[in-house]
């Protein structure tokens, strides 16, 4: 068997084809962009994306290996792991999966860049918040089963669903993209700006080569700790749904005590805005065609579109803040000093 697997594309279903393009538009834009600024001294970008590549790939490889939580649909380029001896028995993987990571965790790390949230940790949550929104659409989109991205395993028992969305993996999302959102913002003194304290830029093989790698260990080790009551109380019997509800409330207070004292950076950087636009046009029109075949509005299109609705007004945010108060950072500035010198 080949470990590349190519599917005709007229055989999938055009969400599928379009999911594809989307993550592959998005993914090139990043890359162009974090290319440039990193030949302009800014190496953070690419940092984000080297670290969000390795944790997206460790986590799902080893995910595959032992918990195996979901049988992946069909996509135009799969990845046949199955036919290597750790991965045997388990799922092919779609060939997308492999930029998703950093496709997303680049998304979330440039909206809560241009927030201009002056407390890291209070940014990180900000971060969270943002990534549960931006997945919702997608995680609920491809569980459809006029569409199957990929079918959840009915028999683990970790997964209890709202809309057809594990809640669990809302857990996952919010938290661990919080922790990778955090260990950014605090290397970044370190990765691109001079610390007033004496202590050294990082070399390129630091910046570039060790710290991503282990940034996205940190992830690995501290995300199973962060989400353990989660998976104690499912383990006792004991349902989710108010430990979510918990979770999204101390956020959303946590968001909005961050955004009132925020000074967003204006004008907002055009990639920002792009990539954004790029997924809300894309999954907008798959929510759009979820309406028409359902034949009216279901729950889970609602949450869907409160997802891509929150995500527009969190990327529009330094849009709007820029109206209410003139004197906000200038991105020229904000790129000198550090989004944050508080924990």
């Amino acid at each position: 068997m080949n470990l590349i697997v190519i599917n005709n594309p007229a055989d999938l279903p055009w969400q599928t084809n379009l999911c594809d393009l989307m993550l592959l538009t998005m993914f090139s834009a990043a890359v162009a962009y974090s290319f440039v600024q990193l030949r302009r001294g800014r190496r953070i970008y690419s940092a984000v994306l080297i670290a969000a590549t390795i944790y997206g790939l460790v986590l799902e490889l080893a995910g595959m290996a032992t918990l195996n939580m979901y049988q992946q649909g069909d996509f135009m380029l799969m990845i046949n792991w199955p036919v290597l001896p750790l991965w045997r028995g388990t799922t092919m993987m779609p060939a997308y999966v492999v930029i998703f990571y950093p496709v997303f965790l680049f998304t979330g790390f440039k909206v809560v860049e241009a927030l201009g949230i002056e407390k890291r940790w209070q940014a990180a949550v900000t971060g969270g918040l943002f990534m549960i929104a931006l997945d919702a659409p997608y995680i609920i989109e491809g569980n459809l089963r006029h569409v199957v991205w990929w079918t959840w395993d009915p028999n683990f028992k970790f997964f209890q669903y709202w809309v057809g969305w594990p809640l669990l993996d809302l857990c996952w999302q919010g938290i661990w993209d919080a922790v990778f959102i955090y260990i950014m913002l605090r290397a970044l003194p370190r990765i691109d700006v001079a610390v007033s304290n004496g202590a050294a830029r990082w070399s390129n093989a630091n910046a570039l080569g060790a710290f991503p790698a282990l940034a996205a260990l940190a992830v690995l080790m501290l995300g199973p700790i962060l989400i353990s009551p989660v998976v104690i109380v499912t383990a006792l019997g004991g349902p989710q749904w108010p430990i979510v509800m918990l979770l999204v409330a101390a956020y959303t207070a946590v968001a909005v005590t961050a955004l009132h004292s925020a000074r967003p950076h204006t004008p907002p950087e055009g990639i920002t805005a792009g990539i954004i636009f790029v997924y809300v046009a894309n999954l907008g029109a798959m929510v759009v065609a979820n309406v028409a075949h359902e034949g009216g509005i279901t729950p889970y299109i609602v949450v869907q579109t409160a997802g891509l609705i929150i995500v527009s007004g969190v990327a529009l945010f330094p849009h709007i803040a820029a109206r209410r108060r003139p004197a906000a950072v200038p991105r020229e500035q904000a790129t000198r000093t550090p989004p944050s010198t508080v924990s």
